[in-house]
């Protein structure tokens, strides 16, 4: 099932059920989607139609494609978390295992995914119109909550996984991910 085939009150009302997915690896991907929708609405009331190489004609494709990326985050979310879920009712811990790899792999990308998006903000702020600078910033702010909602489902996944130099490297890049998105953020709204 995809996500994007539900009406905005049906995702909410599946959330707020007992059902085990949408989960919150997939929340956090259509709130940051949200937020992508609404910076390519910024950059693209502020495109000057007469320029046809400019920095926010560069914003508006980057932004449709992280967008399409951002969706098929969550739609794997609802697959990989709905498999894991599934397997764990069986019992079968080396399935079990393998899931859990999966969804802190797929938390991990759509967190860097939420990461290009704050930095397509960056980029696009000082190029939209003064009026649209709060909807860059906003938008911002809710692709870091969604990173930082995305980055605590992974320090969860990763604790199902065996102890191992690979858990080791995920984490360390888990941390540096948020930091560098804190830090990030704390310049985007410096501006």
């Amino acid at each position: 099932m995809s996500v994007w085939s539900c009406t905005l009150n049906s995702f909410c009302d599946q959330v707020a059920s007992s059902a085990p997915i949408p989960s919150c690896g997939a929340t956090a991907c259509v709130c940051a989607s949200l937020a992508l929708a609404l910076l390519q609405m910024a950059i693209r009331k502020s495109y000057d139609q007469e320029q046809t190489d400019s920095e926010l004609d560069l914003d508006v494709i980057k932004g449709q494609q992280l967008l399409t990326v951002m969706k098929a985050h969550a739609d794997n979310d609802m697959r990989t978390f709905g498999a894991f879920i599934e397997d764990a009712g069986t019992g079968s811990s080396r399935h079990s295992r393998q899931h859990a790899l999966d969804i802190t792999l797929g938390s991990l990308a759509a967190a860097r995914s939420c990461y290009e998006g704050i930095v397509l903000a960056q980029s696009a702020v000082s190029n939209v119109k003064r009026a649209l600078q709060c909807d860059v910033v906003s938008s911002a702010l809710m692709m870091h909550a969604s990173l930082s909602a995305l980055l605590i489902n992974v320090d969860m996944d990763a604790a199902n996984l065996p102890a191992s130099s690979q858990t080791t490297e995920l984490m360390r890049a888990r941390a540096d991910l948020q930091s560098q998105a804190d830090e990030l953020l704390a310049r985007l709204r410096g501006v």
